[in-house]
């Protein structure tokens, strides 16, 4: 394989995980709390507190399951769907659901909702799509979270030649949890932008514009978010929405995370410069930087991704040697 290839499928994956870690850092509170939490903004795991959900306050990190350097679901639920992929070397959406149940029951650190009553639900494994379409509906249709994007980074680089086969397999594995409309142009819209910049698309702009245009489809509301990914601030998108007084609670929305990743793509020069801004946000920092973190390590690269944020990752390891496989078979 082409070593530029073969260093953007690795940023790109290094890029989700090193984005989940760091933005723990700031998931779940306000932009105003992260200045006030981190002066000089968050840079680096060793900086990072636990803000609970449940206290509403900072707790002690030893006290918790997190330690610097790991990452969150987000990355848990992507492996499920990369280790899927080495196993049987095709898409193979009944075991992609059994991991992920497995998951969930042996671990499911940050689950969110959506995914949890999924995949606990009697009849999940004998046909997730199904089961999650009617989780939607009860839902009234409205739910739209971020769970199925978070994840969907490795289906960019799975058949990243294909851009009809990154579609149906985007579509197919968001299915699994997700129902709605939105959640699935996401997960198209990233795995597209991921299987281009891989393939050393250079003209962003142009890229995210064909992309808007594609996904568009979807729902109204994606050509609106990919407007806001296009303004020169992140204030359109309002990453904290629903953590200052009097608004209504929107974190965990999947087109806000959408519109993070891409705007980090469209506006910065270097792969640390996207992340932290969106880091530094607040909000649903860890899958906003997750995703964002795929994208940006499509574009730069794993060589431009900062060392000490990969040396940081307590399974480093581990993913490398995912990551070496995953290359090995995406070279036949």
């Amino acid at each position: 394989m082409d070593l530029l290839v073969a260093d953007r499928i690795r940023g790109v994956l290094f890029g989700q995980a090193v984005g989940d870690a760091l933005g723990f850092g700031t998931e779940f509170i306000s932009r105003e709390q992260v200045k006030f939490t981190y002066p000089n903004g968050l840079t680096d795991y060793s900086q990072i507190r636990y803000f609970s959900r449940i206290t509403n306050q900072f707790e002690q990190l030893q006290d918790w399951r997190w330690q610097p350097g790991d990452w969150t679901d987000d990355t848990d639920q992507m492996l499920c769907i990369l280790d899927s992929l080495l196993t049987y070397r095709q898409l193979n959406i009944q075991d992609i659901a059994t991991r992920l149940q497995n998951w969930a029951v042996t671990d499911g650190f940050g689950i969110g909702s959506t995914v949890k009553t999924v995949v606990h639900d009697t009849e999940f494994l004998l046909n997730p799509h199904l089961v999650a379409q009617k989780y939607w509906e009860s839902k009234d249709r409205k739910s739209a979270a971020n769970g199925g994007v978070m994840r969907t980074s490795v289906l960019g680089i799975w058949e990243y030649k294909n851009a009809e086969k990154v579609w149906s397999n985007a579509e197919q594995v968001c299915r699994i949890t997700h129902a709605d409309p939105r959640c699935i142009g996401s997960c198209v819209a990233v795995c597209l932008a991921i299987s281009q910049l891989i393939q050393g698309v250079e003209n962003i702009n142009q890229l995210v514009d064909s992309i808007a245009n594609q996904v568009k489809i979807f729902h109204p509301e994606m050509e609106i978010y990919f407007a806001k990914a296009k303004a020169d601030s992140l204030e359109a998108l309002d990453l904290d929405e629903g953590l200052n007084p009097n608004e209504k609670y929107t974190l965990g929305y999947t087109l806000k995370t959408l519109g993070a990743a891409f705007w980090a793509l469209l506006h910065a020069s270097t792969f640390a410069e996207g992340l932290l801004a969106i880091i530094n946000e607040g909000g649903d920092a860890d899958t906003n930087a997750a995703v964002a973190g795929a994208l940006l390590g499509a574009r730069f690269g794993y060589q431009k991704i900062e060392p000490s944020w990969v040396e940081g990752l307590i399974y480093k390891q581990e993913l490398s040697e995912r990551v070496d496989n995953l290359i090995e078979l995406c070279d036949y």
